[in-house]
């Protein structure tokens, strides 16, 4: 099932995303480092855009860190 949601980024502008069911997901192993596109879990159990630093590995982290599987 796929959603359009609409996302606030920190910077102020909106992100529409499409928001899909967590078995699209994968959870990033200790040693893969952090990108752009990543992805964490909110208070609301949906993912959104890490928005945070990147090139760290995601041990680093205090949250787990997502990606999408490849299809």
């Amino acid at each position: 099932m796929k959603t359009i949601e609409t996302v606030k980024l920190k910077t102020g502008r909106n992100l529409q995303t499409v928001t899909q069911s967590p078995r699209h997901f994968r959870r990033l192993k200790w040693d893969e480092l952090v990108t752009s596109g990543d992805y964490i879990v909110n208070e609301n159990r949906r993912f959104e855009p890490w928005e945070g630093p990147r090139g760290f590995r995601a041990d680093s982290f205090l949250k787990p860190i997502y990606r999408r599987k490849k299809r």
